[in-house]
């Protein structure tokens, strides 16, 4: 199956792009990095504009680290800050997951941060990243669960929102409630001592709760396209729904929490 296949509601969404480019593999990859070493060659799968690849690089220099993405405007980003970085033991491809151009057994370990909820065929991009994973390689994959989420207050507006959140990404073939199924799927797929958890990313002081606010009017301009097109929500629902966030920003008891489930498995040797 091919990427161009896939419908991404985010695409070419420049607000969204930018919230993806405040991503460090610290805050997003730790469960993962504890697994590397100096020397490793990773794969990093869905890069986007490259800020977590560019943790991973850092991490295990001077091994080879690439980024890869479907989106060529993502790639030249990505490109442009590690060039801006010094940083010249990476490199980032536009490619596509479900037929990666690399040849078996290319990388000691691949990574997935939220990718896998978007694809119609998530086994397909996994049978794909242990392909290209030496025997003993890592695989570390990470999305939130849809049903592990929690507003307060919680609006009509804001039910409405989160409901379709979850239609657009099931139209579009993904699937919202991935990340409790991490385990079973990197089993299915082959690899053994697999091992899942959870962080919660939240949000419950005034600055995060501006900055999660900010993030949440970038992610509704992606999410808002296909609800109008599909005529889920008229353009005053738009409107309302982003004056919505600012005023729920706005709330000294405001408060936002989501579940991010994280797996990590391996080829056997």
């Amino acid at each position: 199956m091919a990427s161009e296949s896939e419908v991404y509601s985010q695409q070419a969404n420049l607000a969204f792009e930018a919230e993806l480019a405040t991503r460090t593999a610290a805050s997003d990859a730790a469960f993962f990095t504890r697994h590397l070493r100096p020397g490793m060659s990773v794969l990093d799968v869905g890069c986007g504009p490259g800020t977590i690849t560019m943790g991973l690089a850092q991490i295990v220099a001077a091994g080879a680290v690439i980024g890869i993405d479907a989106q060529a405007s993502l790639i030249e980003r990505a490109r442009s800050l590690a060039a801006s970085r010094g940083q010249t033991n990476l490199r980032f491809e536009v490619a596509d997951l479900y037929d990666l151009p690399f040849a078996d057994g290319s990388f000691d370990a691949a990574f997935g941060n939220g990718v896998l909820m978007h694809l119609a065929e998530p086994k397909c991009a996994l049978a794909q990243m242990r392909r290209v994973l030496r025997p003993g390689g890592i695989i570390g994959i990470r999305d939130p669960d849809f049903g592990a989420v929690l507003y307060a207050p919680l609006t009509p507006l804001l039910q409405h929102w989160l409901e379709l959140r979850v239609r657009v990404r099931q139209h579009n073939g993904g699937d919202p409630f991935l990340g409790r199924r991490q385990r079973r799927m990197l089993l299915d797929a082959g690899f053994v001592d697999v091992a899942a958890r959870a962080s919660i990313d939240s949000a419950g002081t005034s600055e995060t709760i501006q900055r999660h606010a900010a993030f949440l009017k970038a992610q509704w301009v992606g999410l808002a396209r296909t609800a109008l097109a599909q005529a889920w929500v008229d353009r005053t629902h738009v409107d309302a729904t982003l004056a919505e966030f600012d005023a729920w920003a706005q709330r000294p008891d405001a408060f936002a929490a989501t579940a991010w489930c994280e797996a990590v498995g391996h080829v056997r040797l």
